[in-house]
């Protein structure tokens, strides 16, 4: 299983219109086959600061999410919305899940 962490941090005036693509995209994701878990959280203590975390069954899966047509579509416009472009993103193995 593979988890992916990417940090966004918006400029302010497009704060709104990025939550709004990024919510699309968890949309997305979360109907894809292979997605375990797709979510985006925004940081607490400052609202700019969004944390998109995804949960995949194997890299085959993956790399079919970050090829799908509206994957594409939804990054793209990510650019213009920025502080930074483009955003941090991390892929990790995962080697255990504690359960809740």
């Amino acid at each position: 299983m593979l988890m992916t962490i990417a940090k966004f941090e918006a400029r302010p005036e497009f704060r709104m219109k990025l939550l709004e693509l990024a919510l699309a995209l968890v949309e997305h994701s979360r109907s894809e086959n292979g997605c375990l878990e797709y979510g985006c959280y925004q940081d607490i203590t400052n609202a700019d600061r969004l944390l998109m975390v995804g949960r995949w069954t194997n890299q085959e899966v993956l790399e079919n999410h970050y090829e799908s047509e509206q994957f594409r579509q939804l990054v793209a416009q990510f650019a213009d919305l920025v502080v930074e472009a483009p955003p941090s993103v991390s892929l990790y193995e995962v080697v255990e899940m504690d359960r809740l």
